[in-house]
């Protein structure tokens, strides 16, 4: 193997691991300008200059995650001679000058934060759907933008990359001419016009003077896992080049805390992707992405290489008047006694109870303060409370927080309701998944499952298990494609075929996962169950699926 696929292999495969984050340790030695001189001499000798720019480089926008992809191809299948730091650099340039404002993201960017097994409805043409849906999602396609020359280019360099596109995507039926044919004369102008180089929103970020991330952060988040709700703080320094670095303590409602420090790249003035290292020596990352204000950083922290896992995580600017950002639980059964934790931002020192409020019928007994951002309440509802929902106020203090008061649930539900995993081995990483179980009343329709149902609280059920999802005679996958634990994680078994299996199937199929969980005083626990396809092993995993 010479050196220039030697380097392309290496590059290649720190990508399917979100190479995003060689940029942390790279951009600080890189400037923009460099950036754009490393473009030039990189990138001149396939993109001729035109009028300063580069011929197709510079006429289509994209997010980090898009960019790295584009260039990790340059070195795969075209022999661009760049090394991973290189990568980081131009990501970074290209990101900042070429990217997408936040308004073109928002609607799309829960693919960014890897949440795979989220349902959503877009309105989208049949020629698109038979056109580009076959092969990759739409979310691919649509976070970025191209001027309409530069979207004309993508029929041909898929066929020359992917001689079975037309026999692929005929296949579906949905084509009513042939894949290249229907490509020009509907996709092109269609995604043209939708998705344009030039937009308002793009020129008016630009024009954005830059935040400064620097300084103290309140987090509010919730891990799926075992850990439930969660705060806790992080303090910023600013460490050049759109860097920044910070220490982190998070208090989950389990009553365990996690400590770590984060490493943080802002792309296109607010996006940030973050390497977190937590004591112990563990590993996360962090897909934010800032409000257009600086306020807050929102997103996940993502817990595996590949999958579904993840916390998500919400970050508040601290500083300014008293505000209110969480309560946990934010449920209260009545006639019950519940110890519930206020969250916020800058709160009055020395509170009395007289200054907290949830509503008639919900007394407090006490309360603790720890420092200016936490209270621990204790908190009594009486037998006869009104049923319903009501707000948390503070006297003094900027916002309210929703808190319902309910006598009794009705059943539970778990979710994800509809998910997938894959196995995997020694050189494929498994895809696992975590489910979780909630509390719900029916709505006033009396009809459980319908869109009038409240949803109350995360519960914890005293058994999961796999049942099977019968689909042939001795189905069995039940048995093979792997283990629920007590805390609702999904792992799935080893990949390959499987000698005792028939036919030496491998270790996928469709399953239940059930929880049971118990209320206190009921006579009978509760079962929810969702849906699971174990899907085959997958050997690539791209930025953007």
């Amino acid at each position: 193997m010479n050196k220039q696929r030697q380097d392309g292999c290496r590059v290649f495969r720190l990508s399917s691991l979100a190479v995003l984050l060689i940029a942390l340790v790279v951009i600080d030695r890189a400037g923009a300008q460099t950036a754009a001189n490393e473009l030039f001499t990189k990138c001149v000798g396939c993109h001729a200059p035109k009028g300063g720019a580069l011929d197709v480089v510079t006429a289509q926008r994209k997010t980090p995650e898009g960019w790295e992809m584009t260039l990790i191809r340059m070195v795969r299948t075209h022999g661009a001679q760049l090394q991973p730091a290189e990568v980081g650099a131009l990501v970074k340039y290209l990101s900042d000058a070429y990217g997408l404002a936040p308004s073109e993201v928002e609607p799309f960017r829960y693919m960014l934060e890897k949440r795979n097994t989220k349902v959503v409805q877009h309105e989208v043409p049949q020629f698109v759907q038979a056109s580009c849906m076959q092969c990759h999602s739409y979310e691919r396609t649509i976070l970025q933008r191209r001027t309409l020359e530069s979207w004309s280019h993508i029929p041909d360099m898929k066929l020359a990359l992917f001689t079975n596109t037309e026999n692929v995507t005929a296949s579906s039926g949905l084509l009513q001419d042939f894949w290249y044919d229907e490509v020009k004369k509907k996709v092109l102008p269609h995604l043209a016009k939708q998705f344009p180089f030039s937009t308002a929103a793009w020129t008016k970020w630009q024009a954005k003077a830059k935040t400064d991330y620097a300084g103290n952060w309140k987090i509010v988040g919730h891990d799926a896992g075992k850990g439930g709700d969660y705060t806790g703080q992080v303090t910023l320094k600013a460490l050049g080049e759109d860097k920044y670095g910070g220490e982190f303590v998070l208090d989950f409602s389990d009553g365990s805390k996690v400590s770590g420090k984060t490493t943080g790249l802002i792309y296109t003035g607010f996006q940030w992707r973050g390497s977190v290292q937590l004591e112990g020596g563990k590993i996360q990352r962090e897909i934010f992405f800032a409000s257009e204000d600086g306020a807050t950083l929102q997103g996940r922290r993502v817990l595996a290489p590949v999958g579904d896992l993840g916390m998500d995580e919400t970050w508040y600017r601290s500083g300014g008047s008293a505000r209110l950002f969480s309560v946990i639980p934010t449920t209260l059964q009545a006639g019950e006694k519940q110890t519930v934790k206020i969250f916020g931002a800058n709160l009055p020192a020395n509170l009395t109870t007289a200054a907290v409020s949830f509503g008639n019928g919900v007394t407090i007994t006490s309360l603790n303060q720890t420092g200016d951002d936490t209270i621990v309440a204790e908190v009594v509802a009486a037998k006869g409370a009104a049923v319903g929902l009501r707000q948390l106020r503070f006297q003094g203090v900027t916002g309210t927080l929703p808190f319902y008061v309910y006598r009794n649930i009705d059943y539970i539900r778990l979710l994800p309701e509809t998910a997938f995993a894959r196995p995997g081995g020694d050189h494929i990483p498994k895809y696992m998944q975590q489910f979780e179980a909630f509390a719900y009343l029916k709505g006033p329709d009396g009809e459980k499952g319908t869109k009038d149902d409240v949803k109350l609280h995360r519960v914890r059920p005293e058994k999961w298990n796999l049942e099977e999802y019968v689909k042939r005679l001795n189905d069995d996958d039940m048995h093979f494609v792997g283990a629920v634990d007590e805390n609702g994680l999904f792992t799935p078994a080893q990949a390959g075929p499987n000698p005792q299996r028939h036919m030496m199937d491998h270790n996928i199929g469709d399953v239940w996962v059930e929880a049971w969980y118990k209320p206190r005083g009921a006579k009978q626990p509760m079962g929810a169950r969702a849906y699971l396809l174990v899907m085959p092993e997958k050997f690539s995993f791209q930025p953007i699926e």
